[in-house]
C-alpha cells in the first residue's frame, strides 16, 4: 500500500517567543463573551478569527461516568502487521520512530484503518460502560503545566494523563472518553514525542493550539496516514479564549463539540490491561509506600496514597495540584515510565521521550510500590507491564490513570 505524506503547510503565524511550538495559544484572541466554570458560554471563538461561531451541541449527549470498579480482562495483544512498500519495509522497529522521508525528518507513518470498538466497557478506564461510552473516541488535548497556565480546565476529569517534559517544564496528554467536562484547557502545542503515544490510540482527536512549522509537518503526515485527527485551533472552531487570562494561557476547548465535529475519529481502544481485583504475586518485591516523590524537568510532583478514597492526590509546586472547579488532580494507578530522552528532530531544545521498545518502570497502585519493566512492541501497540522481581504480568487498576514519562537517569 503506498503511503501518503503530506509535508505540511507552513503557517506565516508570528510564533510565540517564549514557547516556540505555540501559535494559536500565542496570539491574543477576542473575546467577546465572558466564560465561567459554572455557566460556559453558548458560543465559541475561534482562536483565528474575530466572528462568532455557534456551537451547537447534539440532541443529546451522554456525560455520565462510571465508578464500578470489577476485574477487566482485556483481549491478547493484536498482531502487529507489517505493510510492506514498493522499496522498504513501514513495520517499525522497537524504540526507534516511524521511518522518514529522505532529505527530511518527518515520519512516513503507516497508512492506518481503525479497529472496531470494544464492548462493554470504557477503553481507558477498563470500567464497564455501554455504547454512548464505548463509541467514542479518545479525545487527546494538550493542556499546559506552566505557571501562568495554573490551575487548569477539566484536567481532573480526563480518564488518564500522560506527563512529559517539555522546555524546563511539564505538559499534559490528557484522554477523554468517559467524562466530558464543559471546557478543557488551557490548551497548547503538540511536540514530536506525542506522535508514537497518539498511534496506539486507533486514530484519536487530538486537540492542539497549533506548533511550529516542525511540529505541525509532523502531526499532518499522522493525519494524512489516518493515525491521528488533526483537530487544531488554527482550522477549528470548538476553541474559545476565556477573559480571565492573559494569552497563551486561556485557550479553552469543548470537548463534546470536539468529538461530534471530527468525525473520522476512531473508537477508543485500550492503552494496557486492567484488573480491579489483582493481587501481588508471590516472590514480588513490591514495598507500602504511603507517600513517593517524582522528579520532573523544573517540577517535584509528590504523590499521597488514601485508602479510604483507593486514589492517590497529587501535590506539586509545593502545593496540592487543584483544577479550576477546586477539586485535587487524582488517580488510582500512578506509573513512573522510565523513557529514554533525545533531543527532538525539529528543535533540539525539546525533548523527545522514546516510548516504544521498553526499560523500567514502577507502578504505583493499591498503596505499594512495585518495580516493573514496561515494553511496547511499536507505536501502534499496547503497553505490557511485569513485574521486575517475578516476571509476571501487572495489570493497572481500573478507574483513573495517570503516567509520568520519567527520564532515565
Amino acid at each position: 500500500m503506498v503511503i501518503g505524506v503530506v509535508l505540511g503547510v507552513t503557517t506565516a503565524l508570528a510564533i510565540n517567543a517564549r514557547q516556540p511550538h505555540d501559535t494559536a495559544a500565542g496570539r491574543p484572541g477576542p473575546a467577546p463573551s465572558v466564560a465561567t466554570d459554572a455557566s460556559p458560554p453558548e458560543t465559541t471563538v475561534a482562536p483565528d478569527s474575530t466572528t462568532l461561531a455557534t456551537t451547537t451541541s447534539p440532541a443529546t449527549t451522554t456525560t455520565t461516568s462510571t465508578t464500578t470498579t470489577s476485574t477487566t480482562t482485556l483481549p491478547p495483544p493484536t498482531t502487529t502487521t507489517s505493510t510492506t512498500l514498493p522499496t522498504t519495509t513501514t513495520s517499525v522497529a522497537p524504540g526507534a520512530a516511524p521511518p522518514t522521508v529522505p532529505g527530511t525528518t518527518v515520519p512516513q507513518w503507516p497508512a492506518y484503518e481503525p479497529l472496531p470498538p470494544i464492548v462493554g466497557r470504557a477503553a481507558l478506564t477498563g470500567e464497564p460502560a455501554d455504547e454512548s461510552i464505548t463509541l467514542r473516541p479518545i479525545l487527546a488535548v494538550k493542556i499546559e503545566n506552566e505557571r501562568g497556565g495554573r490551575p487548569q480546565w477539566g484536567l481532573e476529569s480526563a480518564d488518564a494523563i500522560f506527563e512529559e517534559n517539555v522546555e524546563s517544564m511539564t505538559r499534559f496528554i490528557a484522554l477523554y472518553q468517559t467524562n466530558m467536562p464543559d471546557r478543557v484547557g488551557p490548551v497548547r502545542s503538540a511536540r514530536t514525542g506525542d506522535l508514537d503515544i497518539l498511534a496506539a490510540m486507533n486514530r484519536p482527536v487530538l486537540a492542539w493550539s497549533g506548533g511550529n512549522p516542525g511540529v505541525t509537518k509532523w502531526v499532518d503526515s499522522a493525519a494524512s496516514s489516518g493515525v491521528v485527527v488533526n483537530f487544531t485551533a488554527l482550522r477549528n472552531k470548538c476553541y474559545e479564549r476565556s477573559p480571565t487570562r492573559r494569552s497563551p494561557h486561556n485557550l479553552l476547548l469543548d470537548p463534546l463539540c470536539a468529538i461530534y465535529t471530527a468525525t473520522s475519529a476512531g473508537r477508543a481502544r485500550p492503552l494496557w490491561t486492567t484488573d480491579a481485583d489483582w493481587k501481588l504475586p508471590a516472590g514480588s518485591t513490591a514495598v507500602p509506600d504511603s507517600t513517593f516523590v517524582v522528579k520532573m524537568d523544573g517540577l517535584t510532583v509528590e504523590w499521597r496514597w488514601d485508602a479510604a478514597s483507593g486514589r492517590y492526590w497529587r501535590n506539586q509546586a509545593g502545593g496540592p495540584h487543584l483544577t479550576v472547579s477546586g477539586v485535587q488532580i487524582s488517580a488510582n494507578t500512578v506509573v513512573e515510565l522510565r523513557t529514554f530522552h533525545k533531543p527532538s528532530p525539529v528543535d533540539a531544545r525539546t525533548p523527545h521521550p522514546i516510548t516504544t521498545g521498553g526499560t523500567s518502570a514502577i507502578i504505583h497502585r493499591d498503596g505499594i510500590r512495585i518495580e516493573a519493566t514496561w515494553y511496547r512492541e511499536s507505536p501502534q501497540g499496547q503497553f505490557w507491564f511485569h513485574d521486575l522481581a517475578t516476571g509476571a504480568p501487572i495489570p493497572l487498576d481500573t478507574g483513573q490513570t495517570f503516567i509520568q514519562l520519567v527520564r532515565d537517569r
